[in-house]
C-alpha cells in the first residue's frame, strides 16, 4: 500500500511549517555535528557516523557529536526546531557515504515528510511530502539499506505488530511497502544503524517484553530482509531506551547506546560478532533522563 498526499492532507499541513522544521533538523545537524571528527577518520556505510539527537517534552532539540573516545562533546541546541511538531524522526544516509544527509519525520496529523540536505542553508532543498496515513505505525526506523537498493530503506511497524519495508528511491520518495512479517509487537525497542557482524549488510536489534535482546542479521534481500533471530542475552529491561547512531567511538564498527531507568547512558561497543556483537558496557554519564526521546 502506497501512501499518497492528497488534497485534504495538503490543507492540513502548512508547507512553510514543514520547511522550517526540515531546515532546522537537517541543515543544522548535518552541517555541524556530523562534520569529520578528524582528517584521518572516514565513516562507512557499514559503520556510519551519525549525531545523537535528543528532545525534551517542551520541544527543545539538542544534538551531540561523538568525541572519538566513546562519549559525546557538548550539546548544541537546534534553535529553530520544535520536536512537538513531530511524532517520529528517522535519520538516513541516502548518499551511502557513512554520513547523515537527510531525514524522514512524521507530523502529528500522520503526514510523513522527507527532508533532504543541501550544500548549505541557502541551498536547502524543499522538503518532500511523502504521504498521509502514517499514524497506523507505532515504530519507524532505518538501519540502512536492507532491501538491496542503493538508498537507506524505511521500516515501519503497524499497531497490529506487522513489520513493513519501504525501499527508498534516490529522491527520498518510497516504493510500495513490502510485508516483512507479523509478531513484531512482542518488542518494546527495535533499533539499528549499519552493520554489526562484519558482512557489510545492515542489521537490526530488538528487545522483547521479557528483556531479552535479539540480533537480526540483514540479508539484503527485499523478500526476506532478515535472517532468523539470534539471542544476544537477557536483562535488558534495566534500560528504558535503546539507540543506534552508528559508530560512536570511531573504531570502524557500529555500536549501541542504552539509557537505564536512572538516566545513565551506556555504550556497548560493537565487535563484529553475530552471537555476541558487543563488548562489556561502558558508562558515558548521567543526566540523560531529562530527554523524552533519543534518536
Amino acid at each position: 500500500m502506497a501512501h499518497t498526499f492528497g488534497r485534504k492532507g495538503a490543507r492540513a499541513l502548512s508547507r512553510l511549517t514543514v520547511a522550517a522544521i526540515a531546515a532546522a533538523l537537517v541543515g543544522t545537524t548535518a552541517g555541524t555535528a556530523a562534520a569529520d571528527p578528524s582528517p584521518d577518520y572516514r565513516p562507512t556505510v557499514a559503520a556510519p557516523y551519525f549525531p545523537l539527537q535528543a528532545t525534551k517534552s517542551t520541544g527543545e532539540v539538542f544534538v551531540y557529536a561523538p568525541d572519538g573516545r566513546g562519549g559525546f562533546g557538548d550539546r548544541e541546541q537546534i534553535s529553530r526546531a520544535d520536536s512537538r511538531n513531530t511524532t517520529a524522526m528517522v535519520n538516513v544516509d541516502h548518499a551511502q557515504n557513512g554520513y547523515y544527509d537527510s531525514a524522514y519525520f512524521r507530523t502529528p496529523d500522520g503526514t510523513l515528510v522527507y527532508a533532504p540536505q543541501g550544500k548549505d542553508e541557502a541551498d536547502e532543498p524543499a522538503p518532500i511530502l511523502i504521504g498521509s496515513g502514517w499514524n497506523i505505525y507505532d515504530r519507524l526506523l532505518s538501519p540502512g539499506n536492507v532491501g538491496g537498493s542503493k538508498e537507506a530503506d524505511l521500516l515501519a511497524r503497524d499497531k497490529s505488530g506487522v513489520l513493513w519495508l519501504y525501499q527508498a528511491r534516490p529522491d527520498g520518495t518510497l516504493a510500495d511497502r513490502y510485508r516483512v512479517g507479523g509478531g513484531w509487537d512482542i518488542f518494546t525497542d527495535i533499533v539499528g544503524k549499519g552493520d554489526l557482524n562484519g558482512d557489510g549488510k545492515a542489521d537490526m536489534l530488538a528487545k522483547d517484553k521479557n528483556g531479552d535482546l535479539w540480533f537480526y542479521k540483514g540479508t539484503g534481500n527485499t523478500a526476506d530482509p532478515f535472517a532468523s533471530r539470534v539471542k544476544v542475552g537477557g536483562g535488558w529491561n534495566i534500560f528504558d531506551k535503546l539507540v543506534a547512531t552508528g559508530d560512536v567511538n570511531l573504531d570502524g564498527r557500529s555500536d549501541l547506546l542504552a539509557r537505564d531507568k536512572s538516566g545513565v547512558l551506556w555504550l556497548y561497543k560493537g565487535n563484529g560478532k553475530q552471537t555476541d556483537p558487543f563488548e562489556s558496557r561502558v558508562r558515558i554519564g548521567g543526566g540523560w533522563g531529562q530527554y523524552n526521546n533519543l534518536f
